[in-house]
């Protein structure tokens, strides 16, 4: 069952079970005073009628004196007389303790006439008619007789019928008109759900941008902002994990061709060197470029390592000296740097960072420096205040890059002067690095370059002075 149909059923099922409780109370009470009614105008009827009765013989009781049977028709006379005033509603019979001396009523209700003075009255019930009866003695002359009333109160009953089915014939003209009713509210509460049901099926066929845009204020349109963030959230999850795709088909694709190029290189000139008698100057080149391509696999290995690491790793970042990192730095490029001198800051500060990452981090920002620099150029190693924050800058005056380059150079195996760059020993991991360094500590990496006149790489990081 759906769940306009669940709401239709549950609002017409609250409305038959509290309309059918009120209404039932209401005829119950309508009947019950009706029928009191009746009986208390009957009662006072009775109770004039056989006062009524009583004076009337009383009056001409010295001119029939003690003539029982003279009374009796007296009494007969004004008892017909009554029951031709209520217009043959109501009947009498006048019996003494033996045998019934007079009566107007149907013969059938001669049995339900019994001498009971210590109740009022009575019902009784015949086929379809309901009967009331009162019973009362009377004197009559010297002797007492019993006067019994019959009242036929069936239209009490009637009435009650009527009632009853005017409510059935009203309770299924509103049910029905409650039914349509519902069903067009119902549908236009469900429209919301209706539509959620559908973008939902939509999202789960790979259509990810697809959004409710319900702007309702109640449930639904809280539910509906809810669905909508969690379809933004997870679309940007699939896109990244489509990305993460690509980039890997892309890594391993740049480092079977990174590795491919030294190995093929490797393998011939060790063949050359195994197969043929070779004079001591092809032997002394062949065995060079072993060495290169060997010391390029193993750099490359190194930096692919290095990269892997950063993946799972969590920085615990706290404040720690500037100039120790620059010190570090200077010892590590001691002696290795003859064309090429890296000039250091002599700012006393401290950041927000981790000893070693920034250290891998400005040692991979220097060598690429060193690499695209020309012999006596020096790299500059530059800090500057930026209220609350440091912006470390890493400058060289080398070939610069392109715009295209400096927006593709952080990733993985990616050169711009790739000739260069692998006559250098590099794979094109430095930036990659650095980049995933510089998300660990939540800033961002910026690339300023212009062809043949040098680059500035620059990153952020919260400062402190004490």
């Amino acid at each position: 069952m759906k769940f306009a149909e669940k709401i239709i059923w549950a609002c017409l099922l609250t409305l038959v079970i509290v309309f059918s409780i009120g209404e039932t109370y209401i005829l119950l009470q309508n009947h019950h005073q009706l029928l009191q009614n009746t009986i208390q105008q009957n009662l006072l009827s009775y109770e004039l009628e056989s006062y009524h009765l009583q004076t009337n013989l009383s009056q001409n009781i010295y001119s029939i004196r003690n003539d029982q049977q003279k009374i009796i028709n007296q009494a007969t006379y004004y008892l017909e007389q009554f029951y031709q005033l209520s217009q043959k509603q109501s009947s009498y019979a006048l019996n003494d303790k033996n045998k019934i001396l007079f009566s107007n009523m149907n013969h059938e209700y001669h049995s339900f006439i019994s001498i009971k003075n210590n109740q009022k009255y009575y019902f009784q019930t015949y086929h379809d008619k309901h009967l009331m009866f009162m019973t009362k003695d009377v004197r009559l002359g010297e002797d007492i007789y019993y006067l019994t009333a019959c009242y036929d109160i069936s239209y009490c009953y009637k009435e009650r019928n009527r009632q009853v089915q005017s409510f059935l014939l009203t309770s299924f003209c509103m049910f029905i008109l409650a039914f349509i009713i519902l069903k067009f509210v119902a549908y236009y509460m469900t429209q919301s759900i209706h539509k959620l049901n559908k973008v939902s099926q939509r999202i789960a066929q790979g259509e990810y941008d697809v959004r409710t845009h319900i702007s309702s204020q109640d449930e639904i349109g809280e539910l509906s902002q809810n669905f909508d963030k969690m379809a933004e959230i997870n679309e940007l999850t699939i896109q990244k994990l489509k990305e993460s795709v690509v980039q890997k088909e892309e890594f391993m694709g740049s480092f079977s061709h990174e590795i491919k190029t030294p190995m093929t290189a490797i393998l011939g000139f060790a063949d050359l060197l195994r197969t043929c008698d070779c004079d001591e100057k092809t032997r002394q080149k062949a065995a060079q470029y072993i060495y290169t391509e060997a010391k390029r696999l193993e750099s490359l290995s190194y930096a692919l390592m290095e990269l892997l690491s950063m993946g799972d790793y969590q920085a615990k970042l706290q404040f720690i000296s500037l100039q120790n990192v620059f010190s570090q730095l200077k010892e590590y490029y001691h002696g290795k740097t003859k064309d090429n001198k890296v000039i250091f800051d002599t700012r006393e500060i401290n950041v927000l960072s981790h000893q070693d990452l920034l250290f891998i981090l400005l040692r991979n920002l220097i060598d690429n420096a060193m690499k695209a620099s020309q012999k006596n150029q020096d790299i500059q190693v530059k800090t500057k205040l930026n209220h609350s924050k440091i912006i470390i800058y890493v400058i060289d005056q080398g070939i610069g890059m392109t715009l295209e380059d400096t927006q593709k150079v952080t990733e993985a195996f990616y050169m711009a002067d790739k000739s260069r760059a692998r006559s250098q020993g590099g794979a094109g991991l430095g930036l990659a690095i650095v980049k995933r360094i510089c998300d660990l500590h939540q800033t961002e990496l910026c690339i300023e370059s212009e062809l043949n006149k040098g680059t500035i790489i620059s990153f952020e990081l919260e400062a402190s002075y004490e």
